[in-house]
């Protein structure tokens, strides 16, 4: 049994994983918080606007820390780590997660503060610029081009028109098409620059038989 202690309580890579005075503690949650400011800035950039959660990203932080400290407190007494397990059991979280790449985050969280108590820097560094790496490489968001929704109305013997132009416009795909006795409706998503959107405007403007053009907001699409 003090052979598996001891096997148990063996340094990793080097490191003490033991906090012995105050010194100790504080480079511990020291190089925790540097490596979870840095985890936090991949997060930042690897989600978008519309993903981009940040009290997630603030709860990121306070997991590493917290983690840490957990650990400090149980260190190599099995007596505590029983208790700290029954404690944590007690916890449900069920609050679903907006991007299935948090959870990762949150287990990331929770291994730089588990290196750092145990003093193994070099894995958590390590560990935290592979990840890096990782996410920012292959983990980013990526957004489609904004796309407009167009809605023309006017008399009918301007529709042949009309979607002649819209047919030499290239990124632009009909969404409705209503015709009536003596008018019509049309509803066309665009992917154009700002610019192409002003000018098809200012052509619609000048044409006769145009009652009414609407251009509605983006539709924001995550890829």
């Amino acid at each position: 049994m003090s052979k598996l202690m001891k096997l148990l309580g063996a340094s990793p890579m080097g490191g003490s994983p033991y906090i012995h005075n105050e010194l100790d503690l504080a480079l511990c949650l020291l190089v925790t918080a540097l490596l979870a400011g840095g985890m936090m800035v991949v997060y930042r950039l690897c989600h978008d606007s519309l993903t981009y959660n940040r009290k997630f990203n603030v709860l990121l932080m306070m997991l590493a820390l917290a983690s840490a400290l957990l650990l400090t407190l149980i260190q190599n007494n099995p007596m505590f780590s029983l208790g700290a397990l029954g404690a944590l059991s007690i916890c449900r979280i069920r609050t679903n997660t907006r991007d299935p790449r948090d959870l990762g985050f949150v287990f990331w969280s929770l291994t730089i503060g588990i290196s750092s108590a145990l003093g193994a820097y070099a894995v958590g560094l390590a560990g935290t610029a592979a990840l890096s790496a990782v996410m920012l490489t292959l983990g980013r968001t990526r957004r489609k081009k904004d796309a407009l929704t167009m809605v023309i109305r006017g008399r009918k013997e301007q529709i042949a028109q009309v979607q002649a132009m819209f047919r030499e416009l290239p990124g632009s795909t009909i969404q409705s098409k209503n015709v009536f006795s003596d008018s019509f409706e049309l509803v066309y998503q665009l992917r154009i620059p700002q610019e192409a959107e002003e000018q098809l405007l200012l052509q619609f403007n000048r044409m006769d038989g145009i009652d009414g053009v609407n251009v509605l907001a983006p539709e924001t699409q995550v890829a």
